[in-house]
């Protein structure tokens, strides 16, 4: 039963950051979506910022296990990275309110924890695509790593514009679209 209200806390909460324009997000709302007290809150979770790390850690951990299984196939640098970059979108629009929390918008100062977390997971989303681009680097118009880089802003971009849209303007609607040109600034024909 802990476990499950644990989950529903979590789950209130990615809710609420979806709901929820610039508005803060307070325990007391929280417990109020949740269903539980704000004593029960804190039984769950020391505080307000473990609550907020650990719905990030989910997100972290989805996306990249789905990494590390497209990096141990045998496709084409590619279309490895191709998989990444649509299952990073598809995971967005599912998940809508860790858009809110990889965006930063739904983190305070009290939350620098989770702040630092979300640059540390572009930086580690960064560097395994670079190191799946210097698999074959023919193929690339510039190095792994300015390549990396552009593809990892596009899809810190994506996650904006999606905020931007208050969540109407599903990006995979566009994916394809930005990812052709992603391919025509970074490998060879």
């Amino acid at each position: 039963m802990k476990g499950d209200r644990k989950q529903i806390i979590l789950q209130s909460l990615a809710g609420l950051l979806e709901e929820r324009n610039l508005s803060k997000v307070t325990t007391a709302i929280l417990a109020k979506k949740s269903g539980v007290t704000e004593a029960a809150l804190y039984r769950h979770f020391p505080s307000k910022r473990s609550i907020f790390s650990e719905l990030f850690r989910f997100c972290d951990d989805a996306i990249f296990s789905k990494c590390s299984e497209i990096r141990k196939t045998d496709l084409s640098s590619e279309e490895k990275i191709k998989n990444i970059f649509l299952f990073f979108i598809i995971f967005l629009e599912k998940n809508k309110g860790f858009a809110r929390i990889l965006s930063r918008e739904a983190l305070s100062s009290d939350e620098q924890n989770v702040t630092d977390a979300v640059n540390q997971f572009f930086e580690r989303l960064e560097l395994n695509i670079k190191q799946i681009l210097a698999e074959d680097p023919n193929k690339l118009i510039v190095q792994p790593g300015i390549s990396a880089q552009l593809i990892v802003t596009l899809l810190e971009g994506t996650v904006s514009r999606y905020i931007r849209s208050k969540f109407k303007e599903a990006p995979s609607s566009y994916s394809e679209n930005i990812w052709k040109l992603a391919v025509l600034a970074t490998f060879k024909d």
